[in-house]
């Protein structure tokens, strides 16, 4: 977890990047749509349907 810099805002936003080769292997690619849920203080990450 990390901040988005606000520039002279007092309370930064919350960041989560998530980055790395082992996203290749469960078939997320780059420029392909996610969609994010929230389920009981857990995220949820999917690919979006395809249409």
């Amino acid at each position: 977890m990390g901040y988005v810099p606000q520039g002279t805002k007092p309370t930064p936003r919350p960041q989560l990047t998530i980055k790395g080769r082992w996203l290749e292997q469960i078939e997320f690619y780059v420029g392909m749509p996610v969609i994010i849920k929230v389920n009981q203080n857990k995220l949820i990450i999917e690919l979006a349907n395809k249409f």
